[in-house]
């Protein structure tokens, strides 16, 4: 079945872009998975830079806590029509350049058959689900965000114009598989990206790629997992400060054994919750195991549940995202437990 593919570019698709990146870097997504944000520039070609206009934002009321509080697993993102507009109003003062995709675009037309039917081989499950991809060609941001698959089998993506087939290969796999490594495996943003980086490279799929698209593509976790320069990091917290955001401020606390995040009490969490980021902030950065959180939640050994305990942290999780704290603070170790990093 053949794919429908739309490129579309405005200045509020743009807008809509800036407003997302905005979210990720106030519930600090991209901080706590090593991602450097620096002022735009058009000369910057990392995947793993997330390039962000230096604007006036305090032009526009609550701008920051606005972004916290959206909600961008909803499906489609909705987005607050007065603040898309607000948004556009400032990028008009910038000098950021119209991306230029007219080249992707043609390549993609010859490509997205053969890629999204190779896809289906390998991931049997997804086989005749896509319908229709809509583009959002960008020029700034991280290489790519998306959408997840509605159940209408639509995928929205944002494309930077510096960026590939690959990596429109590897946000329509996210899209496809995220939501099954999040709510059915229990896994995290960095479990989901090593799937895709795996079927982009490894997989068959790579050698249909590899005849069309010379664009270098860095798998995604091997880039934030690399040494960042001292130098950038600098930069990165410099640009923070400039924009009116903490920088190396430990998010988690506790006041006594009452759990905190930024100093105040999360509210509506369970006593199972509390007793969980009670744990995890006491041993930041170290491993909880599963053995040591049954030790805490479960008086009898014969009571013993995985499944209770991941449960539990799928609802800290999204607790956490509700207050505009990024999820992915809380991490999977695979077989041994989850760490909290602060």
């Amino acid at each position: 079945m053949k794919i429908r593919t739309f490129w579309e570019y405005s200045p509020k698709t743009e807008a809509e872009r800036l407003i997302h990146c905005a979210h990720q870097i106030a519930v600090e997504f991209y901080r706590v998975n090593n991602f450097i944000v620096l002022p735009y520039n058009p000369n910057i070609k990392n995947a793993n830079i997330v390039t962000f206009p230096d604007l006036p934002y305090n032009k526009i009321p609550r701008f920051w806590e606005k972004v916290k509080k959206m909600n961008i697993y909803a499906h489609p993102i909705k987005f607050e029509k007065s603040l898309v507009d607000e948004t556009q109003k400032i990028i008009g003062l910038a000098k950021i350049s119209k991306p230029d995709f007219e080249k992707i675009k043609k390549l993609w037309s010859k490509v997205e058959n053969a890629v999204v039917s190779e896809l289906y081989k390998i991931i049997l499950a997804s086989k005749n689900k896509i319908n229709k991809i809509t583009i959002f060609p960008t020029a700034f941001g991280t290489n790519t965000s998306f959408d997840w698959l509605s159940k209408s089998g639509e995928i929205t993506i944002w494309l930077r114009n510096d960026q590939g087939i690959s990596t429109i290969a590897e946000a329509i796999i996210s899209s496809i598989t995220r939501d099954d490594v999040y709510n059915k495996l229990g896994g995290m943003w960095q479990e989901s990206e090593i799937i895709t980086d795996w079927l982009v490279t490894e997989s068959s799929l790579a050698k249909i790629i590899a005849k069309y698209d010379k664009t270098p593509f860095l798998p995604t976790m091997r880039g934030v997992r690399v040494k960042q320069q001292a130098k950038l990091l600098a930069e990165s917290d410099e640009f923070y400060k400039k924009l009116g955001l903490p920088v190396n401020q430990k998010v988690f606390g506790l006041n006594g054994l009452t759990p905190e995040v930024n100093k105040k009490p999360l509210e509506n969490l369970s006593p199972t919750e509390k007793i969980i980021l009670r744990l995890l902030i006491q041993k930041a950065g170290g491993v909880v195991t599963f053995d040591e959180f049954g030790n805490e939640l479960f008086g009898d050994e014969n009571d013993f549940s995985l499944y209770a305990i991941s449960k539990n942290i799928e609802r800290l999780r999204n607790k956490l995202e509700a207050n505009g704290i990024s999820g992915s603070y809380i991490q999977t170790l695979r077989s041994k437990g989850y760490v909290l990093k602060n």
